[in-house]
């Protein structure tokens, strides 16, 4: 190729190289094996020019002139140009023939074939790093990549009132916020709710936050000097929605475009490092910050990669700082990625006794179920998962939490039924209704393991409560809300505990019975269930009874003589107790 010709080959190649880059975003480290690999690709295009590819088409001159003469009359032809003047074009009669384009090739390719020894030794090494950290030959590496401490569950995971119990799960909370996001009217038209949904704890409360974003292309036009208004905040314990209103307009995110998009301006920033995805979060002062883990590799060149770094971008100004993983402010929640952490779960259980065991014969070999969830316990984001056996059976050997910030992990060796038996024990106490569980949050109920989730109806629309007892899945009990739900529980959970030790049964956890004249009662409507307020003679405590616990409830009138079940334990002051049962006299 000519000096010109392979100038412009090699501005062309960087121009789509850099386009290349611009869109994948791959961090230029030799321990990222996509990177790896493209370099490989990118020295096999640069030594192209030399490998003889592009010699082909016409002879060269110098053959031409061996082959014809200056003054041969077949290489010139006369033609009549402007104004009658006649000039002499010379034609080359002779293309080359396919044969001789690949003879050319071949030739070439002989003269630069030890340049090609370049990619395949790159091609070589790619494949033996790779090695380096196979699980075949370093599964037990892999294995100490989480470190599991046991626990004690009731000590580490207090006990919360009902008031207290997070109801609201991720799709609920996308609902509450797109539902909020279309009565703002100077915004909907605009700005769609992005689909983060982060879970974090804001001022000791579990909340899910979600950025807005840019409808299209042209709405970002007209509103990306402003940057985007408000961020969307959703209380998992009351559903409250809040649109937080932003001191300046959040210039950066990944609905923006072109060197404002969060991805593309942290790696032109940082573009060596391996950089997780992002996690969307708001501080204790509600600015906006990206929450970016940076990853290294701890096996061999490529192999399990963990956290070690973590980038904190201001979502509004775009400013960035990279701290070591332990200098972390305690308000960012999410640092390590939900991924990440079941794969590292996975293989601490399936490689504690070798790569071999995990195929022959399997002892001990143990997984995480098919599911996760989150706990917000000490200001702190919890991951939660139950361990089983590789055998599909529908129980678990015991749970896990890990902290997201820290990675602490702590095990909790309890015998109990898997997510989905709790699921469908929740979903066949109101089978008549056909309502559909929402995966399951773990509580902790008289120090026993209880799963709680709502149920739902075809609408997606809560419409019930259900808490199910972890370590026996017949114990369950439902509510229109969820103080009934949690009544009903203790209800079943002291007689179970009456039956299987009489000695052991906490006095205070046990329904007690309240008998007495009714002096008055009032009804009230909330979240669409009908709740009766009772007051009996010589009784100085208000009673709660939904319409659940008897059809007859709307009957009742002053000086009927009633024997009530109640629930048992102290009543916070303001409080009704809830009512188990009634009869008549």
């Amino acid at each position: 190729m000519k000096k010109r010709n392979i100038f412009i080959y090699y501005l062309a190649l960087a121009v789509v190289l850099f386009l290349w880059w611009y869109f994948t975003l791959l961090p230029i480290n030799l321990r990222h094996p996509g990177f790896f690999f493209s370099l490989i690709v990118i020295t096999f295009l640069a030594l192209l020019p030399f490998l003889g590819f592009f010699s082909f088409g016409r002879k060269n001159e110098k053959e031409k002139d061996t082959l014809h003469g200056e003054d041969d009359e077949s290489v010139y032809r006369e033609q009549v140009g402007p104004f009658g003047i006649r000039y002499r074009v010379r034609v080359d009669n002779q293309q080359a023939s396919p044969r001789d384009q690949f003879n050319r090739i071949l030739k070439g390719f002989r003269k630069g074939r030890r340049l090609l020894w370049i990619p395949v030794i790159l091609l070589v090494l790619y494949f033996v790093l790779q090695l380096t950290g196979a699980k075949i030959f370093r599964s037990r590496d892999y294995a100490d990549l989480i470190v599991k401490d046991n626990g004690d569950f009731a000590q580490d995971v207090y006990e919360i009132e009902f008031y207290d119990i997070p109801t609201v799960d991720r799709d609920t909370a996308m609902r509450l916020g797109n539902k909020r996001m279309g009565e703002m009217a100077d915004l909907v038209s605009q700005f769609n709710v992005a689909d983060d949904y982060t879970q974090i704890n804001s001022k000791v409360r579990p909340t899910r936050v979600t950025p807005l974003r840019y409808v299209d292309f042209f709405k970002w036009f007209n509103n990306y000097k402003e940057g985007l208004p408000r961020v969307v905040m959703v209380d998992l314990i009351s559903g409250e929605v809040q649109m937080l209103k932003l001191s300046s307009g959040m210039k950066y995110s990944d609905s923006d475009m072109f060197f404002r998009n969060i991805s593309r301006h942290l790696r032109f920033k940082y573009p060596t490092a391996i950089m997780g995805d992002e996690f969307f979060e708001v501080d204790e002062e509600g600015t906006p910050f990206w929450i970016v883990p940076v990853l290294k590799p701890q096996i061999g060149w490529f192999g399990g990669q963990d956290v070690t770094d973590v980038i904190l971008c201001n979502a509004i100004t775009g400013e960035s700082e990279k701290r070591p993983v332990e200098e972390c402010p305690t308000w960012a929640d999410r640092i390590y990625p939900s991924d990440m952490i079941i794969e590292q779960l996975d293989w601490n259980g399936i490689y504690q006794d070798g790569f071999l065991n995990s195929l022959i014969g399997q002892k001990g070999v143990l997984r995480t179920t098919q599911g996760f969830n989150y706990l917000a316990l000490y200001d702190d984001v919890y991951l939660y998962t139950g361990i089983t056996s590789v055998a599909s059976d529908a129980s678990n050997l015991g749970f896990v939490l890990v902290n997201l910030r820290t990675k602490e992990t702590k095990f909790y060796p309890v015998s109990s039924a898997d997510e989905y038996s709790a699921m469908d024990s929740a979903e066949g106490a109101v089978q008549e209704k056909r309502y559909v569980s929402t995966f399951p949050i773990l509580l902790n109920v008289g120090d026993e393991p209880t799963y709680c989730m709502a149920l739902k109806d075809d609408a997606q629309l809560v419409k019930m409560y259900a808490l199910v007892n972890a370590e026996n899945y017949q114990v369950t009990a439902t509510g229109y809300s969820i103080r009934e739900a949690l009544s009903n529980y203790q209800l079943r959970l002291a007689g179970r505990l009456q039956i299987d030790d009489d000695d052991d049964t906490p006095s205070d956890t046990l329904p007690i019975t309240i008998k007495g004249s009714l002096t008055d009662i009032q009804s009230i409507v909330m979240e669409g269930n009908s709740y009766y307020y009772l007051l009996l003679d010589g009784h100085d405590e208000v009673l709660s009874a939904p319409i659940s616990v008897s059809q007859r409830l709307p009957f009742l009138k002053p000086g009927d003589e009633l024997t009530l079940v109640c629930e048992g334990g102290d009543i916070s002051s303001g409080s009704p107790r809830f009512v188990i049962s009634i009869e008549w006299e």
